[in-house]
């Protein structure tokens, strides 16, 4: 028997109509109809048919984890869908002609190309210029031109030596001076030092004063983040089993919706304990990354007596992942989770362990305005 042959055969005998069981699991009429012709194309993915699934039975009073099981066992069973073929990869840029074609900049001629300034016709002619002025100079008589440069040479030496002279007499006159100065105004040096043997005092050399270097200034600690209302990827329905199970997963994004038309709402239940069927319910706010929480902030229905969790983690795999970082019992309406330290992650859940009545003779919780507070 199929999953859809089982849900029919039990609406039957449970005595409901198609619209009733709309009505109760708010599942469009349309959608049932075809899960109980085993067709799943309205459902919108696996995910979606597990839920319906769930609410349907539960609705009609069976167990729905056999149906469950049947139905991802046909979805193993069934052939696979060959691929289309992927896209043959475009050819790169540097493949195509136009990439690799280069033009070759045409090489410029070297300097030792040009001619020399030795092969000008002025350098050329500047030997001929020279011999002519020669041949047509006077010429020198030999005897006098050598007494005329002996002359001319001793005149340099004398006035070389009286130079050297009048230097070395100038140099010792103002030694003299600077030594007798300096005894006068040194009376130390006039007790200590012997006639003849005194020595011009050497002045301090007046020492640069370093430069200080300035002293880079601190930039300020740039103030944390501020915090604020964080964006919400996405909602979804968290069960006992992870995203398998959880209930209503088609209006799970309902409560973090602005002016969404219905809150999320559990399955309704006959006890708080969900009917002894399981141990919680729960509602995935997923971040996208990486966040730091401060606060939580939900609205719930108006009657009270649910308890929850509020619980956060990296990974969204099992209930196991999350860690529970605070709790409430008996709430309804307006609740605000404050955390007495920020915690980082991505993934917040809000873990439902006690349902509250919803004023029809059962159990159910519902959420809506969910917020997350804290820094990016």
């Amino acid at each position: 028997m199929t999953v859809g042959e089982a849900l029919a055969e039990a609406r039957y005998r449970a005595g409901l109509t198609v619209d009733e069981v709309s009505e109760r699991t708010r599942i469009r009429e349309a959608v049932i109809r075809g899960i109980e012709q085993d067709d799943y194309e309205a459902c919108g993915g696996d995910l979606y048919v597990r839920g319906y699934v769930r609410a349907i039975a539960g609705a009609i009073g069976i167990d729905a984890q056999p149906l469950i099981r049947e139905y991802d066992q046909r979805q193993v069973d069934a052939p696979q869908t060959p691929k289309a073929p992927e896209a043959a990869e475009t050819p790169e840029a540097a493949d195509t002609p136009e990439a690799a074609e280069t033009l070759e900049t045409p090489e410029t001629p070297e300097a030792a190309d040009t001619p020399e300034a030795a092969d000008t016709p002025e350098a050329a002619a500047a030997p001929a210029i020279a011999e002519s002025t020669a041949s047509t100079a006077p010429t020198e008589n030999p005897a006098r031109g050598r007494t005329q440069r002996r002359v001319a040479a001793i005149a340099v030496l004398a006035l070389a030596v009286v130079g050297a002279a009048v230097g070395l007499v100038a140099s010792g006159l103002n030694h003299h001076a600077q030594a007798k100065n300096t005894t006068a105004s040194s009376p130390t040096l006039q007790r200590t030092a012997a006639p003849g043997t005194a020595k011009p005092a050497t002045a301090p050399t007046p020492t640069k004063p370093k430069p200080v270097k300035a002293q880079p200034k601190t930039p300020p600690v740039a103030a944390g983040a501020r915090i604020r209302a964080l964006p919400i990827k996405l909602a979804a329905a968290f069960g006992t089993d992870g995203l398998v199970d959880g209930d209503n997963p088609q209006i799970a994004m309902y409560a973090i919706t602005p002016g969404a038309p219905l809150p999320w709402e559990s399955q309704w239940y006959v006890t708080p304990e969900f009917g002894m069927l399981k141990t919680g319910t729960g509602l995935l706010l997923d971040m996208g990354r990486r966040v730091t929480v401060t606060s939580v902030r939900i609205q719930l229905g108006p009657y009270a007596g649910a308890d929850l969790q509020l619980r956060v983690g990296n990974s969204a795999a099992a209930l196991s992942s999350f860690k529970v970082v605070t709790h409430a019992n008996g709430v309804g309406g307006a609740v605000r989770f404050r955390l007495r330290s920020p915690r980082t992650a991505r993934y917040v859940l809000l873990w439902f362990t006690l349902l509250p009545p919803n004023g029809a003779g059962q159990y159910q919780v519902s959420v809506s305005r969910a917020v997350v507070n804290g820094r990016p």
